[in-house]
């Protein structure tokens, strides 16, 4: 079981566990060579009871009860709605680094149709012109409404953050409330190599409208591989670092002083019970990713906090939100299914299915994770830890690199799956495929009437 006290901890007992997964697979690993590893690698991290799984029947899955959202709205306008922004991940398949820092309007539609053609000449084997066909810049110029330029200067991450400032704005403006927004708490997660510059974001915009005390911050760990050698399993300092994925990330705020706040300037660590103290506080913590393209139009969703907060009055401690693959681009992730051997709904990470194809994924979770009680699910994580499926990757010598998702909270909370009455496609940015429909959902914030007069208005300070 991994241990969550500190990086240390968690650093040691990440290769105890990998150790009993190989141990269980090989037997002795003495003659055990990391080509083995990669050879066996899909076997090895495969869902146990992958044989008994089948898509959801009607009824298996929870559907949204649309009504009146007062407890919902009252819980953000009282500040007891935490917000968790994931914000360390990196654009891997666009290549172009921490999504946050990403500024579509430096890319014109005829290098977005260029990274387009490319990926799909990668993954699909056509030919260029073929791929040329498919993507006509009069088609892209269509779907994204704009020339890319035409956006206001706002990265990614900047208009995310916006956008929940404007949202609860209007939320108080509603209620004849003035000071909502100070009082919401919000965690971010950054990476090693743009958490200065995030954080600068913040200071250059005045937080988004929040007070400085109830902005959290936490620098996701990055690890070097693992390599095996004469049956030994060790951390190679010489191989590159890599995030242990986003489970990794939920891991991490179980440790001692791993979350901080800016005081003047300066860095104050909280200690694992100072941050469950205010998780305590929390009616509702929503983990929301910074490359959902909804969320640009639309921080809060009142339907699903309110149907989240009803579900807390059952026990639940987390509520997982259910959408269709995406036919444009089918995603890899949490895949959802019904366990016939557990006699439950499970949520699955795609690669642990077997290499089961994306389009062969009928329902994804939308990475829109509620967990009403928040501090109960923090406890769980900590006393149990996540499982831990790895990857070997590398070039040209191969290591191997944890990759934990939070979503596999599902296995250790008592969770719902929820799905809307009208089911809608996941809508991320993920590739350069999914760039078209984020230039137009940037577009569309920017039409949003009020929203860079409420910008202009932050960063003055009024």
């Amino acid at each position: 079981m991994l241990e969550l006290q500190s990086i240390e901890a968690y650093k040691a007992s990440v290769l105890r566990v990998l150790e009993s997964q190989l141990k269980e697979y090989f037997g002795d690993l003495k003659k055990v060579s990391m080509a083995d590893i990669k050879k066996k690698v899909v076997e090895i991290k495969k869902y146990p009871n992958l044989a008994t799984l089948r898509n959801p029947k009607q009824g298996e899955i929870l559907v949204l009860k649309e009504g009146t959202t007062n407890a919902s709205e009252a819980t953000i306008l009282s500040g007891r709605f935490f917000w968790e922004h994931a914000a360390a991940g990196e654009a891997t398949r666009l290549k172009l680094g921490t999504k946050y820092v990403l500024k579509l309007q430096e890319y014109s539609s005829k290098k977005i149709q260029e990274m387009m053609v490319q990926e799909l000449v990668e993954d699909k084997g056509v030919t260029t012109e073929e791929a040329e066909s498919r993507f006509q810049l009069e088609f892209l110029n269509q779907v994204m409404g704009c020339e890319p330029r035409e956006l206001e200067p706002l990265a990614l991450g900047t208009r995310h953050m916006f956008q929940m400032g404007f949202d609860v704005a209007r939320l108080a403006k509603k209620h004849g409330i003035k000071d909502a927004l100070a009082k919401q708490k919000a965690l971010v997660i950054l990476n090693e190599h743009t958490a200065e510059e995030i954080i600068r974001d913040f200071e250059n915009n005045n937080n988004f409208g929040l007070i400085p005390q109830n902005v959290f911050y936490m620098i996701q760990q990055s690890f070097h591989g693992v390599d095996i050698q004469h049956g030994r399993l060790f951390f190679d300092e010489q191989s590159p670092k890599r995030l242990h994925n986003h489970g990794q990330m939920l891991m991490q705020k179980c440790h001692e002083n791993s979350i901080f706040r800016l005081r003047n300037g300066d860095k104050e660590f909280l200690q694992y019970k100072d941050y469950v103290t205010i998780l305590q506080q929390m009616s509702d913590m929503l983990s929301f990713n910074i490359e959902d393209i909804g969320y640009l139009t639309g921080a809060i969703d009142l339907q699903s906090l309110e149907f989240s907060l009803a579900l807390a009055r059952q026990g639940y401690e987390m509520v997982m939100e259910v959408v269709a693959q995406s036919k444009f681009k089918p995603q890899s992730g949490g895949a959802c299914f019904y366990d016939e051997k557990l006699k439950r709904v499970v949520m699955v990470e795609s690669n642990r299915l077997g290499g089961m194809k994306n389009e062969d994924i009928h329902y994804l979770n939308k990475n829109f994770n509620h967990y009403p009680s928040p501090a109960k699910s923090m406890q769980a994580a900590r006393q149990q830890g996540l499982q831990l499926p790895f990857d070997v990757k590398g070039e040209p010598k191969q290591k191997i690199y944890p990759c934990p998702v939070q979503g596999d909270m599902n296995f250790i909370a008592k969770t719902a799956y929820v799905m809307r009455s009208v089911l809608k496609p996941i809508s991320n940015l993920k590739s350069p495929a999914t760039m078209p429909p984020t230039v137009h959902a940037m577009k569309l914030q920017d039409e949003q009437e009020g929203f860079l007069e409420f910008v202009d208005k932050i960063r003055e300070g009024k």
